[in-house]
């Protein structure tokens, strides 16, 4: 079986995801439609997934501190530290290019590439193994709208303490992919 749990920490909605096309009796439980997240979870990648409504578990969202905030000219330069505020194993940071595109960006002062992808967050990073005192991100944007919203999440392991989470049967395995048991927190920042 695969089965996630995605909360927005902003709205306090949650769901059920699953990458089954053809869900086992476990799974099927879960999930009751067909949605593609990528809007609201970026940083679980692009198309349609399994989805069904989850109760909201008390979970924090990483944290985005600004550190700086510069303007020249056209550019503006964020300096930012995301900071996850639980054991995480993946943290993620997108720019919803409706509000800014992205000319620059690095990550502990290295330089990273922009590339810029079709949808609303159009440019992302993805940080394995964020050490806990977070990770500091420059970007320079040329604004669109007043304020530039990020989008935040990270993702751990684990769904046992969820609210509504029943234990598999001993006869139902895990898929042995990345995002099995995955337990996801996004906020987005208007900056």
């Amino acid at each position: 079986t695969h089965l996630m749990y995605a909360m927005d920490a902003g709205t306090g909605q949650a769901r059920w995801l699953s990458h089954e096309t053809d869900p086992q009796p476990w799974t099927d439980d879960y999930v009751d439609a067909v949605t593609d997240v990528g809007d609201d979870f970026p940083g679980l990648g692009d198309g349609e997934l399994r989805t069904g409504p989850a109760q909201a578990a008390n979970l924090p969202a990483p944290k985005l501190d600004v550190l700086a905030d510069s303007t020249s000219g056209v550019e503006r330069t964020l300096r930012l530290r995301l900071t996850p505020q639980r054991a995480v194993r993946l943290a993620t940071l997108h720019v919803d290019t409706s509000t800014a595109t992205v000319l620059r960006a690095e990550v502990a002062g290295r330089s990273v590439p922009v590339e810029p992808r079709e949808g609303k967050w159009g440019f992302g990073l993805v940080f394995h193994a964020p050490p806990t005192e977070g990770i500091e991100v420059t970007l320079t944007v040329r604004p669109i709208a007043g304020q530039v919203a990020l989008r935040a999440m990270d993702a751990s392991d684990g769904l046992d303490a969820l609210p509504g989470f029943r234990p598999r049967p001993s006869a139902v395995g895990i898929v042995g992919s990345h995002s099995s048991e995955m337990l996801a927190v996004a906020r987005t920042y208007p900056i």
